[in-house]
């Protein structure tokens, strides 16, 4: 068979692929903190006819194309104000820690999307994802103590953000410090909401509903209070959009139409190629 016809196909696989991610950057342009993909393409295997030497040039044919990688953008999404209390979105590096209900810190997941609401137990009232995952931090010993200090800490260190009893109102600052009123009194300090950075961001697991889990890929840093060392500031009442690009994701669609198209034709003309050879002998 003509070798041409293989790298066809590997062309068509390679752009299906392209398309596929597309595809999927484009169902989620309003999924609130996604993150859109990247496809890069690298060359197969290459058959050498003649090896290099000095003063002859080589000989080598390719064999096609397949996938170079698929990496997320994590580049922040466009803030929208909702104007819910439960709503918070971050303005920079970073990603919010949620959990299970007494998950340990190996349960822990991060998240862009911070579309929280109040889930009340036992008289207490947690903030909560739509998968029930309850948002991390650290709470004061006592009401009213000073905002802890998340220099240094790790994810073991980190527990649910709580509300106490009784409740009437509650108001998360820029650097994450929790202040609750409770019966209608002052507000007063109550903890701080974690905000978890990464060397490597992409390094994370994407697990379905917004979360990503971690990996020794990822390396997750020491804490930090947000609006420090890099991390981006926690504003209350807002939620961070999709950060697709519908502009480029259809330009990325034409050009990848047009690369499965190509390919198909290389094996349309492979196809006549070897119906010439066979007509051959008549």
């Amino acid at each position: 068979m003509i070798p041409s016809m293989y790298s066809g196909i590997s062309g068509l696989q390679t752009h299906q692929e392209r398309m596929n991610v597309i595809g999927n950057d484009i169902a989620n342009v309003n999924t609130t903190g996604y993150k859109q993909s990247d496809v890069t393409f690298k060359e197969a295997y290459v058959t050498t006819l003649r090896g290099p030497s000095p003063g002859t040039p080589g000989m080598q044919v390719g064999l096609g194309v397949q996938l170079g990688s698929i990496t997320r953008d994590f580049g922040g999404g466009a803030l929208m104000q909702t104007g819910n209390s439960t709503n918070i979105g971050l303005s920079g590096n970073g990603f919010f820690v949620v959990n299970d209900v007494g998950g340990t810190a190996d349960q822990q997941r991060f998240t862009r999307a911070g579309d929280f609401v109040l889930d009340v137990s036992g008289g207490q009232s947690f903030l909560v994802n739509s998968d029930g995952k309850r948002l991390q931090g650290v709470m004061t010993a006592n009401l009213g103590d000073p905002a802890p200090d998340m220099t240094g800490l790790t994810q073991a260190a980190l527990g649910d953000i709580i509300l106490p009893p009784n409740t009437s109102s509650f108001s998360i600052a820029l650097d994450g410090t929790l202040y609750v009123s409770v019966a209608g009194a002052e507000a007063q300090v109550a903890g701080r909401v974690a905000v978890a950075e990464f060397d490597n961001p992409n390094g994370l697991q994407a697990v379905g509903s917004n979360l990503y889990a971690p990996t020794d890929a990822a390396a997750i840093r020491p804490f930090s209070n947000p609006g420090g060392d890099g991390l981006g500031q926690i504003l209350q009442g807002y939620i961070e959009n999709s950060n697709v690009d519908l502009a480029q994701e259809f330009t990325d669609m034409i050009v990848t139409q047009r690369g499965f198209q190509a390919n198909s034709r290389t094996i349309s003309t492979s196809d006549e190629m070897l119906q010439e050879l066979l007509s051959l002998k008549r």
